[in-house]
């Protein structure tokens, strides 16, 4: 290369901190240089000419590389992280006023803080953390998860029916299954990238292989939330062409696919007696079997209606105060002991604090250039709002009860740190949303250059 753009490149480079991007930044200058060099090299037979005036048309390179700096900083989403700590903060009181139980729901608040420490600590290192080094690690993420599940299926403690793994005598719940396969099946993904049906069927196959294990702990939930995370994931890649091939062809499979999927699950449902049970138990809100499968909803309509709107409800329901009569209070009810505890008020509040996050989240995602970044973050955000909303819909019985928990308000261990971690994901893709290219094409070639060249004329964006 000339030494005269190399000394201007460098010149331009030197104002700019984010070393990340030096190498784009190069790479589009050097293309716009010769562009130049090429229209007065029409006008002037000098080459040396032409290519000094090519380096003086793109202007000053001291003002250049201020506002290219400006331009290529890591940005930081504030709305979210503030949300996150709203919510975060209504579960620190709930779980410290549960701690003060006098019962078997007291829970230990030293504990809840030191896994929300480690979340938050974990949440940090995300943010800092450069995503796009996941996409190589794709399958070894999902080969050890994968051994991980194999190995607590096998050899893991069962507790209440369900397998956990163990370690050093410390037992961990399958909740750590979402991030990893998350990971993974967005790696698979980028490398399927205009490969057509084939990739879609090899993403599948891996998707569903993936559920196999889950299912078979049994964490149903978990199973649930990462079946709505793929089927986000795939159905979006397919719709924007992602994989290239017959769009219309790969969405009406995955529509056929569907509808078998889902009628092997009605099947499963209609053909045990308990869970026809519980369904006509949720659809009568419990009033079918208020003493049996319907028990938890009636204690729920109950407690809703005791409560007041500000401060703790002084009623108590059948006799019982709510720690004694209302099972899951720090797990699957935790809304509703927000309610009872804390006031409607700060239950609405908190409701409404989680709709503005998963809307913001979404919101968020929506303006991530780079391919792999968005899909990665489009996963984290499906994962987090499938909990929420289902937790929220079965505190207000309009969901059938099932094992999950409200997200930074829940009591949990690992759960609570893959939460945070998802959010950390988020955070990170966005943080060098104007650091990575959006596209694996040449610079040049972009439409998003911010730089061009039309009718004679040197135009620099920075929009």
């Amino acid at each position: 290369m000339n030494k005269k753009i190399i000394t201007f490149l460098d010149d331009v480079c030197i104002h700019i901190k984010c070393k990340a991007v030096h190498k784009d930044i190069r790479d589009e200058l050097t293309n716009h240089i010769y562009e130049l060099k090429e229209e007065y090299a029409n006008r002037s037979p000098d080459e040396e000419k032409a290519l000094e005036m090519a380096i003086s048309a793109m202007g000053n390179c001291d003002e250049l590389g201020s506002r290219l700096n400006k331009q290529h900083k890591p940005e930081t989403e504030w709305s979210l992280i503030g949300l996150t700590a709203i919510i975060a903060v209504i579960g620190g009181i709930i779980m410290y006023m549960s701690s003060m139980f006098d019962s078997l729901q007291a829970v230990s608040f030293e504990r809840y803080l030191f896994f929300a420490v480690i979340g938050m600590g974990v949440l940090a290192g995300l943010y800092f953390f450069d995503y796009t080094k996941l996409k190589k690690l794709a399958f070894p993420i999902y080969l050890i998860t994968f051994i991980l599940l194999l190995f607590t299926l096998y050899k893991g403690a069962t507790f209440n029916g369900r397998s956990f793994l163990t370690i050093g005598g410390i037992s961990v719940s399958s909740d750590y299954v979402p991030i990893m396969f998350l990971a993974a099946i967005t790696g698979f993904m980028e490398k399927g990238r205009g490969k057509g049906g084939m990739a879609v069927a090899g993403i599948l196959s891996l998707a569903l292989i993936s559920l196999i294990p889950v299912i078979a702990l049994p964490n149903l939930t978990v199973a649930f939330v990462l079946m709505i995370c793929y089927a986000v994931l795939i159905i979006s890649s397919v719709i924007k062409n992602h994989f290239g091939g017959y769009r219309k062809l790969q969405l009406a499979s995955l529509g056929g696919i569907g509808i078998l999927f889902i009628s092997i699950i009605t099947f499963g449902i209609i053909s045990e007696p308990y869970r026809l049970e519980r369904i006509s138990s949720f659809i009568t809100r419990g009033q079918s079997d208020p003493s049996g499968a319907g028990w938890q909803q009636v204690m729920a309509d109950k407690w809703l209606s005791a409560s007041t709107l500000f401060g703790k409800s002084a009623e108590t329901v059948n006799g019982y105060s709510i720690d004694r009569g209302m099972p899951g209070l720090t797990t699957n009810y935790v809304l509703i002991n927000v309610i009872a505890t804390l006031g409607w008020v700060v239950g609405i509040a908190l409701v409404l604090a989680i709709a503005v996050f998963i809307g913001r989240m979404f919101v968020t995602t929506r303006k991530i250039k780079n391919a792999y970044g968005f899909y990665l973050s489009l996963g984290a955000c499906t994962i987090l709002s499938a909990q929420f909303a289902i937790s929220v819909l079965i505190n207000f019985n309009l969901l059938p009860l099932t094992d999950i928990s409200l997200p930074f308000v829940s009591y949990g261990g690992v759960g609570y740190i893959a939460n945070m971690a998802l959010v950390g994901i988020i955070l990170s893709v966005w943080r060098r949303n104007n650091l990575i290219s959006g596209s694996h094409k040449k610079i040049s070639q972009s439409k998003n250059r911010f730089i061009s060249f039309e009718d004679g004329k040197l135009i620099i964006s920075f929009k």
